[in-house]
């Protein structure tokens, strides 16, 4: 086995995403087989998902609480111990040199052999869908924060010591690398959406949706439901 295959599983890793649920749709499966396997693996909630309703009767306060408490319970699930709650105002996630700074102070602090994020040039999910500026400005804002910033030692030296992160894996639909096999997980990933009751009301749609796509990534590698990843590797001794 070498790094960054399929089977590879790193000793820690860190998922940075804008929202509360974004994660699990994007990486749980993966998460919930290296967290078995031994992995620690700390969430990095860039906003709260205060704004994240159609329905008046939330207040950003209230819905902070409760997408919180929804994530939490959601991390519970697949065994992830640590999580950051940033609570930027969702909606507003700019990839400024603040969020820059405070992404590189948790990268040092804990120390991930791999970061999860997502793709900051995915405007559109084929011809249905448009990516929420939230997203693309959190992955920029974990890509400049994991190369250079967080491993060079002279820039922001009080946010802790350089640390320099082994690989990215981009959740994207451009130029994936890397497949990970989650039919062992797969029911763990639904059972941790299905903790994000604020947002989702249909769970047997929600269910058929996430195993019929792990099933369309996993098909060409024959595997029975995948995660599929472009992986940046930044250092493979």
């Amino acid at each position: 086995m070498t790094k960054f295959d399929s089977d590879w599983i790193p000793q820690s890793a860190m998922t940075i995403f804008a929202h509360p649920d974004d994660a699990e749709f994007s990486c749980s499966g993966t998460v919930a087989k290296w967290v078995k396997a031994g992995c620690e693996i700390t969430y990095i909630l860039i906003t709260s998902g205060n704004a994240g309703t159609h329905d008046p009767t939330y207040t950003p306060e209230s819905l902070l609480e409760v997408r919180e408490r929804e994530q939490r319970q959601a991390c519970a699930v697949l065994g992830v111990k640590y999580i950051e709650f940033l609570r930027h105002d969702d909606g507003r996630v700019v990839a400024d040199l603040n969020l820059r700074r405070e992404l590189v102070r948790l990268i040092r602090q804990y120390k991930p052999e791999v970061v999860f994020c997502g793709d900051p040039t995915q405007v559109f999910w084929l011809n249905n869908r448009l990516n929420h500026p939230d997203h693309r400005a959190a992955a920029l804002a974990a890509i400049d924060a994991v190369f250079p910033a967080s491993e060079m030692e002279l820039l922001w030296p009080e946010e802790g010591p350089a640390w320099k992160v082994h690989g990215v894996y981009v959740r994207t639909t451009a130029e994936v690398n890397t497949w990970i096999d989650v039919s062992d997980t797969i029911d763990l990933k639904i059972k941790a959406l299905r903790e994000h009751h604020s947002q989702l009301d249909d769970y047997k749609e929600l269910e058929e949706t996430i195993r019929q796509r792990a099933a369309d990534a996993g098909q060409e590698k024959g595997m029975l439901f995948a995660e599929a990843f472009r992986v940046v590797r930044l250092k493979e001794d």
